[in-house]
């Protein structure tokens, strides 16, 4: 069970970095394409400028981190044949088998 925790922990981690480094760069991108100038940093900017990026960037790593978390758990769960740990209730109601099936078909 040790071994199971620790090797989920390294498959999140693992998906939670790889989408949310795409998230910031996405984000990044969409700034630059909407405003026409880099994002706000080191004080740069005004207060609505700098409210604005933060509420981008905050809600693209949530948006991410549930993405990643799903993902990884789905792909946890078809290539063990077992639910991470965490994620029983899910596998037993079977919405983390839709979200594999979805991506699948």
């Amino acid at each position: 069970m040790i071994g199971a925790k620790i090797g989920w922990k390294l498959v999140q981690a693992a998906f939670t970095i790889v989408v949310g480094l795409a998230a910031s760069k996405a984000v990044t991108t969409a700034w630059k394409l909407g405003s026409g100038g880099k994002p706000p940093k080191d004080g740069t900017g005004g207060y609505a400028e700098v409210i604005t990026w933060a509420a981008a960037s905050a809600g693209a790593a949530a948006a991410a981190r549930l993405f990643a978390e799903r993902r990884a758990a789905a792909y946890w769960l078809k290539s063990t044949g077992y639910a991470p740990p965490g994620y029983e209730q899910a596998a037993a109601d079977g919405s983390l088998l839709k979200s594999i099936s979805k991506k699948d078909d």
